[in-house]
């Protein structure tokens, strides 16, 4: 039995065959696929939530950095603008620094006039004790 086939036939046969084979590639393909397209609409969705609750918590840090800047703001006005009340403040607080002074050196002298006293007595006493002990010495 001779089969005789042109070269026209060749080539159509062989096309239909590579349709065949890449059909059957494309089959597993898809099969393989779609687990990865479900696995990519569970990733979707965690997506959608880690973006949601980003949003609302850089919404809530814009918020709060609006919130820094007003009382920072508030601070270096209330600092900078009534430049006379920093100025009664810090006087205020040299008078009362000039007065513990006064008072810590009037108790310093008390102290010294005191210990000076106390010094006094205490040599007029131990020269009375010294005398009639150095004469005892002698009398032996």
């Amino acid at each position: 039995m001779d089969i005789t086939l042109t070269l026209g036939e060749f080539c159509m046969l062989a096309i239909c065959i590579a349709l065949f084979v890449l059909l059957l590639r494309c089959i597993s393909l898809i099969r393989h696929l779609i687990p990865s397209v479900k696995s990519l609409a569970k990733v979707m969705e965690n997506v959608e939530t880690i973006t949601a609750s980003a949003a609302s918590v850089t919404q809530d840090a814009e918020g709060v950095a609006k919130d820094v800047v007003d009382v920072t703001s508030s601070l270096v006005s209330a600092v900078k603008g009534p430049t006379t009340l920093l100025g009664q403040a810090s006087s205020v607080a040299g008078a009362i620094k000039a007065i513990s002074d006064i008072v810590s050196e009037k108790k310093a002298s008390k102290a010294e006039k005191s210990d000076g006293v106390d010094e006094a007595k205490a040599s007029s006493e131990a020269g009375k004790n010294e005398a009639p002990s150095n004469n005892n010495q002698t009398e032996e």
